[in-house]
């Protein structure tokens, strides 16, 4: 194709370094095309790299304004009000001065100021400190390793032990709340509290370092839940430093010469800068080491062996990808006191695990994103695993259910794994959190009885708050509604997903209806009738609903006044699109997501009707297909009609941003029939 029309925009954040900038620079094509890649990065030098050294083309950012960097600090402290008593206003001034308008240092004394933020000793104290070790002369970056540091100091000591561990990532990673509350509490950093389970207490660690600014979000649920997070460079800076002087984390670049033993390191980080120059590190003596986390190359791993007090163990690798390739993991059921394993690679790595694993009686967390050649039989007799997630296609044991420790089981195969194993989950008493999957290329009859199975399972686990079912491959759907049977669920249920292509429901299950602590839901039906909604507009705690609609709906469906009050995220997909929202419907939603298909002479009047009333609505996204009769003429209609349609809210006046597909399924003959008849 002719480079003319190859057109593109490439965002590249935070570039540290010319090597990288010159990898991808050679592999785009020179030319005036009008395509671009634009960069950021904190160093001039990189900045004049990257422009050829054409200073005119580099943006420099500016610092916030004062009323800016004000707000936001009050903001965070006090609230959208941001009403500061008059006694703090003289300090406020000061710390604000003292910020310079680093979004990042305001964040951060923000997070020092909001846990006591009406005590004028705190507000005085830190006062003192930056006047104290920032004068006028002080450059930004001085300035934000001050703040950082204050910010530090004054973390209470069990959030600066959990803080400094995450140094164990390489720069840049981004980090999950689930696996870092695991490896904390393996780790023994949780401290226990009397009636509180030591995850939560692990959760609340997490989301105060958010607060105090110290970590950085990257997802975010629609709760406001952060699911992910990231660390700012400058903090790895600070925390890296802190726990080198500790000796709390030995950090090895194994594509640099490592020299020395390093006999006395309890934890080791392993990584490489330079893939070119990685080599496998050699000459270590880690008998004592308590915990290793390696991320790299799978040539470069090294030899595991001996470590008696290893704790915690996460291996982050790929393969070469010239075929698959072993890892042979069989030794690890020499580390008796393993505590939490989570081992991540790419498809061209197979994970061989040891024949027996009864002799790790501490592990808790047992995590392998990879595939597996065999589960050995005897992890049935692990007294004290909280945490098991295999990778697709791995068969358990028929007796996974006297686990009866675990909380959390993660990728459970439907297709693979037999009727009985399904059975025995309901003997899963404990568990908390269940993920299931499925590869349709097993028989119909084998899938529907596992699904029977799964009913009557999941009406003994009473304390299930999460089920996810998802496909982990394509194919043809199968019509079976799961809890025909079931007059009710799980009474603290708070998330059920349940994807095509099975699990199809006739109708909503009128058993939705009672999970009143229930949050995201998502669920596929053939039929929809306008009576159907009210079996779920009272669940006020739901907040993500995601419905698909196989047959195309021949009434309008009302959402009534007053309905789903704390929903904040609707995706709904029908052939037909024919919704009307009444006011007061939908008063917190902020994200709408509607596909439909275009139909052959199909008229569009009042389909989407009362848009406008949904007054938070932040972010609308349309997808829409064409049904097997439409014509190019008969899409562009559906898509006028659409976007005319969101341009009535008055947040969108020039809403145009709709999304091509071939084919939003549906059930279109069907409808065509209907409409004969």
């Amino acid at each position: 194709m002719d480079s003319l029309f190859c057109r593109y925009v490439i965002v590249i954040d935070d570039l540290w370094e010319t090597i990288s900038w010159d990898i991808v620079a050679s592999a785009f094509p020179e030319g005036n095309n009008c395509s671009r890649i634009i960069t950021t990065t904190e160093i001039a030098g990189v900045a004049l790299e990257c422009c050829d050294y054409q200073s005119d083309n580099i943006l420099k950012m500016k610092p916030l304004g004062g009323e800016d960097s004000g707000n936001l600090l009050l903001n965070l402290v006090f609230g959208p009000e941001r009403l500061c008593p008059e006694q703090l206003k003289g300090a406020l001034d000061i710390i604000i001065a003292k910020c310079a308008g680093l979004p990042l240092a305001t964040i951060c004394v923000s997070g020092l100021l909001t846990t006591q933020p009406d005590n004028p000793e705190l507000w005085q104290h830190v006062q003192e400190f930056l006047c104290s070790n920032l004068s006028t002369n002080s450059t930004l970056e001085e300035t934000l390793q001050e703040i950082l540091k204050l910010s530090y100091i004054s973390l209470p000591h069990y959030l600066k032990t959990c803080l400094m561990y995450l140094s164990v990532y390489p720069e840049g990673c981004t980090m999950w709340k689930f696996d870092l509350a695991k490896q904390w509490i393996a780790e023994g950093f949780i401290c226990a509290i009397e009636g509180t389970d030591t995850g939560e207490v692990a959760d609340s660690y997490f989301e105060e370092l958010v607060n105090r600014g110290m970590i950085q979000p990257v997802d975010i649920n629609y709760n406001g839940e952060v699911l992910s997070c990231t660390l700012h460079h400058a903090v790895l800076d600070l925390i890296t430093l802190e726990s080198t002087e500790e000796r709390f984390i030995t950090s090895l670049d194994y594509s640099q010469t490592i020299r020395g033993h390093y006999s006395k390191a309890r934890r080791l980080s392993l990584h490489f800068s330079n893939p070119r120059y990685a080599k496998k590190p050699t000459g270590l003596t880690l008998s004592k080491v308590r915990s290793i986390g390696f991320f790299g190359i799978i040539k470069c791993v090294p030899t595991i062996v001996g470590f008696k007090h290893l704790r915690v163990l996460i291996l982050e690798f790929w393969g070469d990808q010239r075929g698959i390739m072993s890892f042979d993991l069989t030794r690890i059921s020499r580390f008796f006191q393993l505590r939490y394993l989570k081992i991540s690679c790419d498809a061209s790595v197979e994970v061989e695990l040891p024949s027996q694993m009864r002799m790790l009686r501490y592990l808790e967390t047992l995590i392998i994103d990879a595939a597996v050649s065999a589960v050995p039989s005897d992890i049935i007799h692990l007294p004290g695993l909280l945490h098991l997630s295999l990778g697709d296609k791995t068969d358990l044991p028929d007796e996974v259910g006297r686990i009866r420790s675990l909380r959390a089981l993660h990728c459970f195969d439907l297709s693979s794994n037999s009727e009985d194993s399904v059975l025995s989950l309901g003997d899963l008493l404990n568990l908390q959190d269940l993920n299931l999957t499925y590869r349709t290329e097993e028989s119909d009859d084998h899938l529907k009885r596992n699904l029977a199975a799964l009913a009557s399972s999941l009406g003994k686990l009473v304390n299930l708050k999460s089920v996810t079912l998802a496909p982990s491959a394509s194919g043809t759907a199968i019509y079976h509604d799961v809890w025909s049977s079931m007059s009710s669920l799980p009474f603290f249920l708070q998330r059920l997903e349940l994807l095509p292509p099975i699990c199809i429901f006739s109708r909503l299950p009128q058993c939705l209806g009672q999970l009143r602590k229930l949050c995201i839901l998502t669920v596929v039906v053939n039929e929809l009738l306008m009576e159907d909604m009210d079996i779920l507009t009272g669940l006020s705690a739901l907040t993500v609903f995601s419905l698909h609609v196989r047959q195309p709906t021949l009434e309008s469906i009302i959402f009534k006044k007053r309905a789903f009050l704390g929903l904040k995220c609707f995706k709904y997909t029908c052939g037909v699109l024919f919704l009307t929202f009444q006011e007061e419907a939908f008063p917190n939603l902020q994200r709408l997501e509607l596909s439909f298909n275009a139909h052959r002479g199909e008229q569009y009047y009042d389909y989407l009707s009362g848009i406008g009333y949904l007054l938070n609505l932040k972010e609308i996204a349309g997808t829409i297909g064409a049904a097997t009769d439409a014509e190019e003429s008969d899409r562009r209609v559906a898509e006028s009609a659409f976007t005319d349609a969101i341009r009535k809210h008055p947040r969108f006046p020039s809403y145009d941003h709709v999304k091509r597909v071939d084919w939003v399924h549906e059930e279109y003959q069907l409808r065509t029939q209907a409409k004969d008849s």
